[in-house]
């Protein structure tokens, strides 16, 4: 019986790189981490995947443009999608941090005011809510870097995978907001009527992975 075919949205850049790399290793074969080309769908068996801007993966799967996803927990977090998250992969791993300017001296104090540059307003309002801070958001979707050194906010909320870039920056991180790495998403219909092809998916993406 031939296999229904399966629609994967993945996190363009790293994660893509990295997945297809696995998948192609786990009888899904495909050159897709090698290939520079800018196309966005690719047919592998009974896969369609669909490279997608990492903060819509998460809306892709669960309004079921795509049957399942993998992407980094940040955006997971950040976008308070309503679908199942079964699944966390070795892969994609990075940090959420709050940095500063590494002339500045930063203590968190309830009620401080403060202004913050990110992309991550959801996950960033948290973290300070936490700290009984209400914090003044400025939305960036791109270099967040220059905001403290431009003064257009006092700090920043972004993710690092080594921290290289922010000490390049004159930055230093002042807390870790939370470990990130890319997790396997479903659609919560698709996973009844999918079940065991995206089962047969993860269960052979782990599989190569770990080893």
């Amino acid at each position: 019986m031939e296999r229904k075919r399966v629609k994967v949205a993945i996190s363009k850049g790293r994660i893509l790189k990295e997945v297809c790399g696995h998948l192609s290793k786990s009888g899904y074969p495909n050159n897709i981490a090698k290939s520079a080309t800018r196309e966005l769908i690719f047919n592998i068996k009974n896969l369609q995947i669909l490279a997608c801007k990492p903060i819509d993966v998460p809306k892709y799967v669960e309004l079921g443009a795509a049957d399942c996803g993998i992407v980094g927990s940040d955006c997971i977090t950040e976008t308070n999608c309503d679908v199942y998250e079964p699944i966390s992969l070795p892969v994609g791993k990075c940090k959420m941090v709050l940095a500063t300017l590494k002339t500045k001296r930063l203590i968190l104090k309830p009620g401080m005011n403060i202004k913050i540059g990110t992309k991550y307003p959801r996950i960033a309002k948290n973290f300070f809510l936490k700290h009984k801070i209400n914090p003044e958001i400025v939305y960036l979707n791109g270099s967040v870097e220059l905001a403290p050194l431009t003064g257009l906010a006092e700090a920043i909320v972004d993710i690092t995978e080594t921290g290289s870039t922010i000490k390049e920056n004159n930055l230093k991180i002042i807390d870790i907001i939370m470990e990130i790495n890319a997790k396997v998403i479903i659609n919560k219909t698709s996973y009844r009527t999918l079940k065991d092809e995206i089962e047969l998916l993860t269960s052979s993406l782990l599989k190569k992975i770990k080893i």
